[in-house]
């Protein structure tokens, strides 16, 4: 059964960011737009952790975590902010909050967080086994033909965000989050770019590809055809 996850913004463009990047790692996502609305969709359902924004009008993220540690939920919760000052933090953790991130954070350091409260995996631990090519999430390192290929880090997170979920289209929006960030200013071009130069590195660049496959108008599938 999949983990549910709550997560709590009032803007929705990094709701639908957060959705996105969630469900691509096999999340349940439950979402709510206010502080008072994530209090009655924790009351409906339980999560196994809280994703919370920081600032909302109304009734602020840490007036939700304050509320949930006074009634004695100790639900994990994770809180996203813009505020990087050391008092915000501070302030964060002193109202109950498990992890306090910056909104501008590596997707990878939020699925570390998510991975350690959840006590699971982290959906890009081990390696990827392919006819042709062989990647190690964890020591950033890539066969092809047996052939070491020294990938950049951004065109590695490209490779894993497309690997680890083989034969299966990938948004051009859902890279983005997951190679560039959540709140990136990005645009789809770049992503072509960079998949551009991926395939390049990996002597992928023909007409037919090996690896990376073109799904033309939404995004891009990894599929190792020999």
């Amino acid at each position: 059964m999949r983990a549910t996850i709550l997560v709590v913004d009032d803007d929705p463009l990094s709701l639908g960011a957060l959705r996105s990047l969630l469900e691509a790692d096999g999340f349940a996502v439950v979402t709510a737009e206010s502080g008072r609305a994530a209090l009655v969709a924790l009351r409906r359902q339980r999560p196994a952790l809280v994703i919370l924004d920081y600032a909302m009008p109304e009734m602020t993220g840490l007036e939700v975590l304050k509320s949930l540690r006074a009634a004695g939920d100790q639900v994990p919760v994770i809180v996203l902010s813009a505020k990087s000052d050391p008092y915000d933090k501070a302030a964060g953790y002193g109202s109950g909050a498990d992890v306090y991130l910056g909104k501008d954070e590596d997707p990878a350091v939020l699925r570390a967080a998510i991975a350690r409260h959840l006590h699971r995996e982290q959906p890009e631990a081990g390696r990827a086994e392919f006819p042709g090519l062989v990647a190690d999430w964890t020591t950033w390192s890539c066969l092809v033909d047996g052939r070491e290929v020294h990938l950049p880090p951004r065109l590695f997170r490209l490779l894993r965000a497309l690997a680890m979920r083989p034969g299966v289209v990938v948004r051009k929006e859902q890279l983005i989050n997951q190679v560039w960030g959540v709140n990136s200013d990005v645009y789809n071009r770049a992503v072509d770019n960079a998949v551009v130069e991926l395939r390049r590195l990996l002597g992928d660049g023909g007409p037919s590809p090996r690896f990376i496959h073109t799904v033309r108008g939404i995004g891009y599938k990894f599929e190792s055809r020999g």
